[in-house]
């Protein structure tokens, strides 16, 4: 009786342990290695993507005739071109390698224009199985940068690969199922970093506001009764500067964000007119014989209004750049 027990209960026990192991979902490896980031396209939010992604899978169970190229999909973004396929058997896995152009989705956090840095990240999953039925495993031994990505201006580092649950709280319409539907599906994100390779596409933006306002200054050292040259110098400087941030809008979508760049020309424009305003205050002030009032604002605004300007735009740049 004693022995009967013993052969149903390892009887039961092995049961429980088969129903187990098929409740668990299949698992999938998945990598990916990135060969070219092009295309960089602030004004509409997108950029271009090269890279290889390659699947490993046991074809058993749910997965006996997974084809994983015809399946995923880049959720935040579009393929344009698959090609390099390969297929093959290493032992007992299945193996399939694919390269995908893609056009890719990016909403560009450019508070810090023209000094930003972005983290971007590609989202893939599986079209055709839940997580109940298969799960990515993210092949981070073998993922990574390529070492010929060549972006002008732009370093790209800091990659990383991870596996997340997605779930979608929805029924797609699908009025046989209940209005709460969700589904949650295994998602497989690569991300890497790109930060500008020097300055030099900042200084080219700022520079015309930069000296655009230092021309303005000037005025205070020419006579305010010297009409053609102490104002000439205001008005020419305010053109300047609000085609210099027609440029710099015409870089970025237009959103609510206040990037670096808009900062320093709309303070730059607000220091112009001022300085236009003192020059106008100096004419009446020489015209009504207070030549040495007008003389003595000069000279404390030609020292105080550079001092005042620049120091606050080293104080954002320097806020930018941490």
């Amino acid at each position: 009786m004693r022995e009967f027990l013993s052969r149903m209960g390892a009887t039961l026990l092995l049961v429980l342990m088969a129903v187990g192991a098929q409740a668990q979902p299949q698992q999938v490896v998945v990598g990916s290695y990135v060969n070219k980031i092009q295309d960089l396209n602030f004004k509409e939010n997108k950029y271009a993507l090269d890279f290889y992604l390659w699947f490993r899978w046991k074809a058993e169970g749910p997965l006996a005739d997974y084809k994983p190229l015809d399946s995923f999909e880049i959720i935040n973004g579009k393929i344009e071109n698959k090609s390099s396929v390969d297929e093959k058997k290493i032992g007992d896995m299945n193996y399939a390698a694919v390269r995908v152009s893609a056009t890719m989705a990016e909403n560009w956090q450019l508070a810090q224009y023209p000094f930003d840095a972005h983290s971007m990240k590609v989202n893939i999953e599986d079209s055709r199985f839940t997580s109940k039925d298969m799960v990515f495993v993210a092949d981070k031994t073998n993922s990574r940068l390529g070492d010929e990505i060549d972006m002008a201006g732009w370093n790209a580092s800091n990659f990383a690969a991870e596996i997340k649950a997605k779930v979608y709280r929805t029924n797609y319409g699908d009025i046989s199922l209940p209005s709460d539907a969700r589904s949650e599906y295994s998602r497989f994100t690569f991300a890497m970093d790109i930060n500008r390779g020097g300055y030099g596409s900042a200084l080219k933006l700022l520079s015309t506001v930069l000296l655009a306002t230092a021309v303005a200054f000037v005025a205070f050292m020419v006579k305010p009764s010297d009409l053609d040259a102490r104002f000439g110098m205001g008005v020419g400087a305010l053109f300047a500067v609000a085609a210099s941030a027609f440029i710099a809008a015409s870089s970025v979508p237009d959103s609510g964000v206040m990037t670096v760049a808009d900062m320093v020309h709309m303070i730059a424009l607000a220091f112009i007119f001022a300085s236009l305003l003192v020059s106008a205050v100096c004419l009446k002030l020489e015209v009504t014989g207070r030549e040495e009032l007008a003389f003595r604002i000069d000279h404390y605004c030609v020292v105080l209004f550079p001092v005042a300007f620049y120091g606050w735009a080293a104080y954002v740049v320097w806020g930018a750049l941490r």
